[in-house]
């Protein structure tokens, strides 16, 4: 049993390694070096890898005494054939020499508007993650994305994708004042968002609600003291049902029926109400558009089939 336990704590130790973002647990902790340079447009096919020579233009992470470096990859869509491409490049060394690539090169090619902000991200990001593990860190981190969400562009679509990452695997961090701290960085930064920055912040929010925010919510409605103080916490459910309806389920309208037939409150009984409606009303919805999807593939396999 004593055995079976060490063996379980080794399997988890890398889970309870010290990275705070996911660049950080992804890229971060798979290299040795991140680098901005120039692979060749000469490429070497060797075996199932390819063989490129990088010239390093600035080290952002590790050591590297040399400029030029011979990388390998394996997935032959990585760089555009026959062609020079620059970037930032994270790098894992091989024992066998060289390095091989982490990850996709971020893309700075020359006169790209966004170099200095990809930059910028990858050195934010790389000192963050220096930091001691801890609370001090984690709110660092937050703040990181914050700002970087109100300078829009490239380091909010950063952003947008780490927050993808939280509300999946990290909500334990996410509270009702981060959560309130990224709606507003997002409206503040509206007009400077891409489309796909637009939409991951859409499905990072409604994760960051389906995951930790509604439940504060409830919690307040059932555990304030004051009346105000419940009553508003209805009305921030009703608004987040409003904004993100795939993030509430069944469960979600039963217990505000239940919050409800407990609550002494007229008018926060009526909250209630119309929330536990509003959430079986869009459950109807999506239902009815799933039917319809099936109904369509059945008849799509059908017709393939004639």
């Amino acid at each position: 049993m004593i055995r079976l336990l060490l063996i379980l704590l080794l399997f988890a130790a890398p889970l309870c390694a010290a990275y705070e973002s996911n660049f950080g647990r992804v890229i971060l902790a798979n290299s040795d070096l991140i680098v901005q340079g120039v692979a060749s447009a000469t490429r070497t096919r060797m075996r199932a890898s390819t063989r490129v020579e990088l010239n390093i233009e600035s080290v952002l992470h590790g050591e590297q005494k040399l400029t030029d470096v011979v990388v390998f990859y394996n997935d032959p869509e990585l760089l555009k054939k026959d062609q020079a491409v620059r970037g930032l490049f994270a790098l894992k060394k091989l024992a066998e020499g060289g390095y091989s690539v982490v990850g996709r090169p971020v893309l700075t090619p020359a006169g790209d508007v966004e170099e200095a902000d990809k930059l910028r991200v990858a050195r934010d990001f790389i000192a963050m993650e220096q930091d001691a593990e801890g609370e001090g860190r984690t709110g660092r981190f937050w703040d990181l994305l914050i700002e970087h969400l109100k300078l829009g562009g490239y380091p909010a679509q950063n952003a947008a994708v780490e927050l993808m990452f939280v509300a999946r695997d990290r909500s334990a961090i996410i509270t009702e004042q981060r959560f309130d701290d990224v709606i507003a960085a997002r409206d503040s930064a509206l007009n400077r968002l891409t489309t796909q920055a637009k939409d991951d912040l859409k499905l990072a929010c409604q994760g960051m609600v389906e995951a930790r925010v509604k439940s504060a919510k409830f919690k307040r409605v059932r555990r304030s003291d004051e009346k105000s103080e419940r009553r508003k916490a209805a009305d921030d459910l009703l608004a987040l049902q409003k904004d993100y309806p795939r993030a509430f389920s069944e469960d979600d309208a039963k217990l505000a029926d239940a919050l409800a037939k407990d609550s002494e409150d007229a008018r926060l009984d009526e909250k209630l109400d119309e929330l536990s409606r509003a959430i079986r009303a869009e459950i109807r919805i999506q239902e009815a558009a799933e039917r319809e999807n099936k109904k369509k593939e059945r008849e799509r396999v059908k017709h393939a089939g004639e």
